[in-house]
């Protein structure tokens, strides 16, 4: 059907997409979750060859689910609860739209499809929904999909507009056009906003340009704000997205550009009737001196070398000289001196996309030497730190954070910032400020001038150092007086203002610092492993407290977030040229050292049911005991080399004691990780054997059994995808029951009762044992309510979660008759 009816077979499949959504289908399980991404990632692929057709059927969908979320909210008398489900599965399922329509504007080659008439009407429709999602109209203020959906909508218009740049230009066009002839007092800016979201090379770029110089002095003043802070941020986007254009742009002068940017410049001159309106327009106004070069340098050489400038370019000059005194020590206006800072920062960063050595006489790289000695002083000053008052924390974080990035960039080896923010004395915004940095600085797409973060190597120990000190505030309650926040809540109306306001302001800083510092370690473990010049047991003794520090935060039930991250962190650690580096001295004992606390740790945690999402964990292990096996293959011939310490055996069985508990999980994909780790145990001692004249039976002596027992794993492969995990009653689902009497068989086969094995047993006995003495004291009647309460807590004693709770009551299940086991 694909190749005999491709156009009935795409709207099949599209047609399958939307019957997958969740407002169709509920919450996903993990099988419904495969079959969208599989429909997706078909519709994308599609998309290349028949383009007007899956924009014709999004369009569609849209107007679908849309009428059938208003549909069912008008007709609906049930719940508050379903009303609020109703309504999460209809903002899920824009994402998921969302997203696969960002995918297929983006694979699609520039300038590449002609629309016909219908097709251009289709692609007006999805617009005005775009436009719709991304200012979120009809949106609740509190809704928590409102974030993830204006990113999303505003990646799909940027993808649109590279091959359809005329419809949004005609439509920004138009509203400019309406705009400055409307009486409104409160007109609708939200198609000039569009200019923010667009994808726009040089060319298009002068195009929105010379369409802003021929209707500025037409607009209203409420206007002129908008379409000014719209721009700079399109020559941003245009920047970040095409960088080598805007350094030929550099290299060699582009006149058309040159003279919009000079016209424009004079427009911005002339605007406002007071220091604060003009001093608005500052960052635009130095972003044009930028794009036009060649008037720049008239203004440097007349600098240098004493030179008449025209009475034009004269007003270039006046503008960059009161910039300088307005950043200057003795500027009498705060005010002043904040917007004269945020305007040097952007010409800092826009220097950094300058190659010096293709431009060693740029005159925007001279300007910017001229300034910077004075922007350093204002933003990195502990006695007097930068701030614009606390309703701009957000905004100050982020321009101090453009600088010190865009610094690093300018001189790499020179920088004091840096060692400013580095500094424990110094207050906390700045050290979050460094860690935010450095994080961009190792995830940003790098140009090949810029330097390398591994000239921030050197600064190891005084990360670890922050590190070591914010984990301790935040593991002893720690509260900032000025809490930082990661994300800016910009909220319209007054109730949401006051819904929102304390709730920002309980959010610990010292927390979001801890989360971007665990952040930077995944991102690049190197910065905070490197130890260059100490000896052998100082590098071990600091990876191991950097190590333990991040196993400290893998159980930690009220940051989920964080835990998250240790996760990764440790993960990426554990990477064999990562293994190394924990002391380059003597990697191998090191590792048999540290990384058996970590297993012995966390299978503590394990055991004692203290975490509640066991599964996650386990498949985490899994992982971890790949990584360890890959290291250990790499150095076979010293495989065993300080394997004999205590802790090593002591992590071990603690492993083993795992792997056998959870086989009476009641989630069935824990219980299947568990059986395949017994394969990599099994690995792990295959190894070492080939180092010395040693047997895998002497270092697991049921390594057979444990073959089995991983080889068995594969029984559930398919239900297990089938997205059954819970299962509560599993009588009536054959392949867990054949699974469990598997196992059982299995476990009846072990004859040697070493290491994990009567540990196991005896954990497993005592779970049994104390939850047959709870069920038994139960109270007979449900009126003597005053024996209840001892029950609950008897029955949780042990457990961290309602989830373990469960996973105790299905260890009694199936080991009801303990001589079972062995």
């Amino acid at each position: 059907m694909a190749t005999q009816k491709p156009g009935e077979w795409a709207n099949t499949l599209i047609v399958r997409f939307e019957e997958q959504l969740p407002i169709r289908i509920g919450q996903h399980t993990s099988h419904s979750s495969i079959n969208e991404e599989e429909n997706k990632n078909c519709i994308i692929q599609i998309s290349r060859f028949r383009f007007a057709l899956v924009l014709d059927g999004f369009v569609r969908v849209l107007k679908r689910v849309h009428e059938f979320y208003q549909s069912q909210i008008a007709s609906s008398s049930s719940t508050r609860q379903h009303g609020q489900e109703l309504e999460k599965s209809y903002y899920e399922s824009i994402i998921v739209i969302l997203e696969t329509l960002e995918k297929c504007f983006s694979i699609q080659p520039k300038d590449s499809i002609t629309l016909t008439m219908e097709e251009n009407q289709n692609l007006k429709c999805l617009m005005k929904e775009i436009c719709t999602f991304l200012y979120c109209k009809d949106m609740p203020c509190d809704n928590p999909h409102a974030q993830s959906i204006k990113i999303l909508a505003s990646k799909v218009l940027s993808a649109l507009s590279v091959n359809f740049f005329n419809a949004v230009f005609n439509r920004i066009s138009s509203k400019l056009q309406e705009l400055s002839s409307c009486p409104d007092e409160n007109p609708d800016f939200s198609d000039i906003e569009l200019i923010q979201h667009i994808n726009v090379d040089v060319s298009k770029l002068i195009k929105l340009f010379v369409e802003a110089i021929s209707k500025f002095r037409l607009l209203k003043k409420s206007a002129h704000l908008v379409l000014v802070n719209s721009l700079e941020k399109c020559v941003w986007n245009w920047m970040e997205n095409y960088p080598y254009e805007f350094a030929e742009l550099e290299k060699n002068h582009n006149e058309e550009m040159s003279r919009c940017a000079d016209q424009l410049f004079d427009i911005l001159d002339a605007f406002g009737d007071n220091k604060k309106g003009r001093s608005a327009v500052w960052s635009l106004q130095m972003t044009l001196l930028v794009l036009a070069p060649d008037i720049l340098q008239d203004i440097i050489n007349a600098e240098i070398g004493g030179a008449q400038l025209s009475p034009h370019h004269n007003k270039k000059k006046v503008f960059l000289d009161n910039i300088r005194r307005c950043l200057g020590p003795h500027s009498n206006s705060k005010q002043l001196s904040e917007a004269a800072a945020v305007t040097c920062v952007k010409l800092c960063k826009a220097s950094t996309y300058i190659n010096v050595l293709d431009t060693p006489n740029s005159s925007v790289v001279a300007l910017v030497q001229s300034v910077i000695g004075d922007l350093k002083a204002i933003l990195f000053n502990p006695q007097k730190p930068f701030s614009r008052g606390q309703n701009c924390l957000n905004q100050d974080m982020d321009l101090m954070i453009d600088c010190l990035v865009s610094i690093f960039k300018i001189k790499p080896l020179n920088n004091e910032a840096l060692n400013v923010c580095l500094n424990l004395n110094s207050p906390a915004n700045f050290h979050f400020v460094l860690v935010r940095s450095l994080y961009r600085i190792v995830t940003q797409s790098s140009l090949h001038w810029w330097p390398h973060i591994d000239l921030i190597y050197d600064k190891s120990s005084e990360l670890r150092t922050m590190f070591t000190d914010t984990l301790n505030k935040v593991s002893q309650g720690y509260i900032s007086h000025t809490p930082l926040r990661m994300i800016q809540i910009t909220l319209k109306g007054k109730d949401c203002q006051g819904k929102y306001k304390d709730k920002a302001e309980e959010v610990p800083g010292y927390r979001n610092l801890l989360l971007y510092m665990v952040r930077l370690v995944h991102a690049d473990p190197m910065l905070m492993l490197n130890n260059h010049g100490k000896a052998g047991h100082e590098i071990q003794s600091s990876t191991l407290e950097l190590i333990n520090g991040l196993v400290s935060l893998v159980h930690q039930p009220t940051m989920p977030e964080v835990a998250q991250e240790a996760m990764e962190a440790l993960l990426v650690l554990h990477h064999p040229e990562k293994i190394e580096m924990w002391n380059p001295e003597a990697p191998i004992n090191t590792f048999w050292d540290v990384s058996s606390q970590v297993m012995f740790s966390i299978s503590q945690k394990l055991i004692q049911h203290q975490i509640m999402n066991y599964t996650e964990i386990l498949k985490w292990l899994k992982e971890i005991l790949i990584c360890r096996n890959a290291f250990l293959s790499k150095h076979k011939e010293y495989a065993n080399l300080g394997s004999s310490i205590a802790i090593c055996k002591q992590a071990h069985i603690k492993l083993e004691v795992v792997f056998f508990m959870y086989l009476w999980s009641i989630d069935i994909d824990a219980i299947l990780v568990a059986m395949s780790c017994f394969a990599l145990l099994c690995q792990e001692a295959e190894i070492r054997c080939g180092s010395d004249e040693i047997t895998v039976t002497s270092l697991v002596p049921n390594y057979h059994v444990y073959q089995e027992l991983a080889q068995a794993s594969t029984v559930l492969a398919t239900a297990s995808s089938s997205g059954e995990t819970r299962l509560c009653f599993p009588d009536h689902v054959n392949g867990r029951t054949a699974l469990q009497k598997r196992i059982m068989v299995l476990l009846r086969k072990i004859e040697h009762c070493v290491n994990g094995v009567q540990p196991a047993w005896e954990e497993t006995f005592m779970n049994w044992n104390q939850v047959c003495k709870s069920l038994s004291s139960y109270p007979k009647s449900r009126t003597e309510e005053g024996q209840i309460e001892p029950f609950h807590r008897s029955v949780g004693k042990r457990r961290a979660s309602h989830q373990n709770s469960e996973h105790e009551l299905e260890v009694t299940r199936y080991t009801w008759c303990p001589k079972n086991k062995c």
